[in-house]
């Protein structure tokens, strides 16, 4: 076979360079087989294409080199201050992007979801090998979509099971290739992925893949969205699979008509027949249907009736959880962390998420809206030990958010004089999340709105800045200062956010009132 190769390519294999291996031989016959090829021997597990051959990946050390790769990574940029919203933007390009072949192929072990799960939180909140930092918001919490209060990190079960869930796609929807006839001469094919696994048969890939799409929370609802299009039907269990537009099977819907069928593991196609008027159904019953079963059975008969049978189609999945009816693993990751979620959608962090700001200023509003920054309040509640309680700018009270932000007797000014420009009055609330409610909402007309927006962020951004420097710094508060540097802020963020301002800083801080009004 190999010297076949090399006269019909022209490529001479380099026997030096390469190395032989078998599975189900003993060594002796694998030895002999090297030695005459005059290669080496190949040692097992191996690599091929980026996959272990040969491991187990139920075992923990089948995972290690990932791992490893992924806190070699994370130690280039320990060194270097990152800002949270960069720790953020790292853990989504590349943590999660490390792993997402191994993800697509192999059911993650509990285990090492754990120690992934912890090199990114810790990450997260700036901690290291030596050191673990406060982590101010549960994960779950973090995993959960931008809209929903989260920060769209990857939850890594889901994203896994997302992921292998395609492996049934591709297996119906490339019935013929070479790879989907091995599988299912050795395994059955997709249907059965749903079956109980016959462990002396199976492997373990294929085990795992059934549990993974068996799944006790989200295999119902991966099985729910693959709807049928009918074609000539010789695909399509009659009664077991869901191809009425009624949600559910025939089996589900009309259990004692199953029992009584003598048809119950046919085809759509072994059902009825085609004659030159359509396709006609030819039903066989165990016995005569009962009195109370009539209402029944028409009943069964007007939801199959007009059901047009398609000699010369295909039948055809359809994923129902994306308009295009294609499998998608981002529309199937976004329904099962939708069914699992317990928070509902929340426009308070959509209209946050909505701004083009950098992602430090953004991450830094989610924390304040969630009430998790690390103010003296929240260290204290925490059992961290603080000297001194006081707000750092009035002395008076002690340090909670909505006193340190909005009702400082230092601050307060502040937000009076920004509001004085677009001629708002009002009660600031305590609450973060309901102060910048207030702050979009209670707009007047007129008011540009997304500059209105930036500058209720470039304001607490700058407000925390200079709490910062007084604690760190032995810096003294100056309301001039923080109002002109807060006016700065939101000038550099127009200069490159809106593609016709033009106008010089003097200028736009000497007629800030026009700079809010269209």
């Amino acid at each position: 076979i190999l010297r076949t190769f090399d006269l019909i390519s022209g490529l001479k294999i380099n026997f030096a360079k390469s190395s032989f291996g078998a599975f189900g031989r003993p060594e002796e016959w694998k030895s002999e087989a090297a030695h005459y090829l005059n290669c080496s021997l190949l040692a097992v597990p191996f690599t091929y294409l980026g996959i272990p051959i040969g491991a187990n990946p139920r075992k923990c050390q089948t995972w290690d080199p990932l791992i490893s790769k992924c806190e070699k990574k994370l130690s280039k940029w320990r060194q270097r201050h990152l800002s949270f919203g960069g720790r953020v933007t790292l853990i989504q390009s590349v943590l999660t992007s490390i792993p997402i072949y191994f993800f697509s192929f192999f059911r993650v072990p509990k285990k090492v979801v754990d120690k992934l799960v912890r090199l990114q939180r810790r990450f997260l909140w700036g901690g290291g090998d030596d050191q673990n930092k406060i982590a101010w918001i549960k994960w779950e919490t973090v995993c959960l979509p931008k809209e929903k209060g989260g920060l769209g990190i990857k939850d890594i079960p889901t994203f896994n099971l997302a992921l292998l869930a395609k492996w049934k796609w591709n297996l119906f929807q490339h019935q013929g290739e070479l790879w989907v006839r091995v599988l299912e001469s050795k395994y059955g094919g997709w249907r059965q992925l749903n079956e109980a696994s016959r462990d002396n048969i199976e492997s373990i890939w294929w085990r795992d893949l059934k549990l993974a799409l068996q799944h006790p929370q989200h295999g119902h609802a991966l099985q729910s969205a693959i709807s049928w299009r009918v074609g000539r039907g010789d695909k399509i269990k009659f009664w077991e699979d869901n191809w009425l537009d009624s949600e559910g099977s025939l089996l589900t819907k009309y259990p004692r008509l199953f029992i009584i069928s003598c048809q119950q593991d046919k085809l759509i196609q072994q059902m009825g027949f085609q004659q030159d008027s359509g396709w006609v159904w030819d039903f066989r019953w165990r016995r005569s249907l009962f009195d109370s079963e009539i209402h029944m059975a028409v009943s069964f008969l007007e939801d199959i009736e007009g059901k047009s049978i398609q000699p010369h189609t295909a039948d055809q999945w359809l994923w129902t959880a994306d308009p295009t009816g294609h499998y998608s693993v981002k529309s199937a990751y976004k329904m099962m962390l939708a069914e699992s979620a317990e928070e509902s959608h929340d426009s308070t962090f959509e209209e946050l998420w909505n701004l083009k700001i950098p992602s430090k200023v953004s991450v830094f509003a989610w924390r304040l809206l969630n009430n998790r920054l690390p103010t003296k309040a929240n260290l204290q509640r925490r059992h961290i030990e603080v000297n001194d309680s006081s707000c750092p700018f009035c002395r008076s009270t002690d340090e909670i958010e909505g006193h340190l932000f909005f009702h400082c007797s230092k601050v307060i000014p502040v937000w009076w004089a920004s509001w004085s420009w677009v001629n708002m009055v009002g009660v600031f609330p305590m609450n973060p999340k309901q102060h910048f409610l207030q702050h979009i909402l209670g707009m007047n007309l007129g008011i540009r709105t997304n500059r209105w927006k930036w500058w209720w962020l470039a304001l607490t951004w700058t407000i925390w800045r200079h709490r910062n420097k007084i604690i760190f710094a032995n810096d003294t508060f100056d309301a001039t200062k923080l109002l002109d540097d807060a006016v700065f802020l939101l000038w550099t963020w127009l200069r490159n956010l809106e593609k016709d301002f033009v106008t010089h800083y003097n200028h736009w801080s000497s007629n800030i009132t026009s700079g809010f009004s269209r």
